[in-house]
């Protein structure tokens, strides 16, 4: 009786579900597009030379209509490209757009000014493009964005400044985008940050001591800084990271001891850095860790003998650690580097395995030596390779 009780309810709760949002729909039907917005819209889709996918939405009709107002939006690539649409203005009478996805359709182009007056739009999705020109300026008065995703493309110049005036972004893409120089203090007021991610496209350093102000960030990546380097300073307030990525960063400087506390924590890369002092033996305890990766630094002293469970993946490679029997068994000589080839293909294979990569004895030469590093249950196989290895 309990369990046909429970089933009828569930099904008048579906049922109410469905007819407020029908309910809801009927209403986005009658509501009409901003004018202003459909000119501008259909302005930027003539300059980047797209157009909507035949019965998804209408770009030249009513644009806030099918994919655009019936939960389906941005957020499947089958409509792409997309926008979404709210219709509750005006006692439902009026649609805005607040979501524009382009993503990966090979579009040419400039960064449109037509942009600023879509006063409601929360996400841009333009990466993966060929998109030319600089970021402008007036992308600061895009104040409602709260994602902005702009990766893999051609853009050129430097970072604008006035991007930090977007307080409400919690989301901002840029790898690979092609723009260069600084990256900007005013990103400081992104105080409601939480993924923020600029790699792969050579900006300089150093990273921004105001960064210390994004204590919000769940995921913070940024790669490839060549001029001006950094300490570690800076992270020591995002108690809250779960990926925490500074690799090829420029960072000079010991481990802070309080990424221990980090209870979040899954990924930490440090790669291709300076660092140096010991290497912490509380990160290889951490609850949450799943993924370390500190090769090529000039980290020292002794590995610990034993590491969580949770810790399943690692790169230890090109460090200054000692060696003892209580973690090292040296295995056959490996000669020859077509066989050094084929252990970077066996590392895929052990990490499948649930097995980590640890390191390679210093000061040795590429065929002369192949170790292997008991931690605990995990094994790794452990050798020198050339840069197809890419330990992130």
């Amino acid at each position: 009786m309990y369990n046909m009780k429970m089933k009828l309810m569930m099904r008048i709760l579906l049922l109410c579900f469905l007819g407020c949002f029908w309910f809801q729909l009927s209403f986005a039907q009658n509501a009409t597009t901003d004018p202003s917005e459909v000119r501008v819209l259909k302005s930027i889709f003539e300059q980047w030379g797209t157009q909507a996918l035949p019965e998804t939405w209408n770009i030249n009709g009513e644009p806030c209509s099918g994919s655009a107002i019936n939960g389906i939006g941005t957020d499947s690539l089958d409509v792409n490209p997309s926008i979404t649409c709210n219709c509750s203005y005006d006692n439902n009478a009026t649609c805005h757009i607040t979501q524009l996805s382009v993503y990966a359709l090979n579009k040419q182009g400039v960064f449109p000014k037509e942009f600023v007056a879509l006063r409601y739009l929360t996400l841009l999705r333009i990466d993966r493009n060929y998109f030319t020109g600089p970021l402008p300026a007036f992308i600061g008065n895009m104040s409602a964005l709260t994602s902005l995703t702009i990766s893999r493309n051609s853009f050129s110049g430097p970072i604008p400044k006035e991007l930090g005036n977007l307080a409400e972004l919690t989301m901002l893409y840029m790898d690979s985008c092609g723009l260069s120089g600084e990256i900007p203090s005013t990103f400081a007021k992104f105080t409601s940050m939480q993924v923020l991610q600029i790699q792969g496209s050579s900006f300089e350093g150093p990273i921004p001591t105001s960064f210390s102000q994004l204590t919000s960030l769940n995921i913070l990546r940024i790669t490839d800084i060549y001029i001006g380097s950094s300490s570690l300073d800076f992270i020591k307030s995002m108690t809250s990271l779960t990926d925490l990525k500074l690799r090829n960063a420029l960072i000079t400087g010991t481990i802070p001891s309080d990424i221990g506390e980090y209870q979040s924590l899954v990924t930490l890369d440090l790669s291709f850095n300076n660092l140096t002092g010991q290497l912490p033996s509380f990160l290889f305890n951490m609850l949450s860790l799943k993924s370390l990766f500190l090769g090529n630094n000039s980290l020292s002293g002794p590995l610990p003998s034993q590491k969580s469970d949770q810790l399943r993946t690692m790169n230890l490679l090109v460090n200054n650690f000692t060696f003892d029997s209580s973690n090292i068994t040296t295995c056959e000589r490996m000669q020859g580097r077509s066989r050094m080839s084929e252990g970077a293909r066996n590392w895929h294979e052990i990490v499948g395995k649930g097995f980590g990569v640890v390191l390679v004895e210093p000061n040795r030469r590429r065929e002369e030596s192949f170790v292997l590093v008991a931690f605990s249950t995990v094994a790794a196989s452990v050798y020198e390779v050339e840069d197809e290895f890419d330990g992130g």
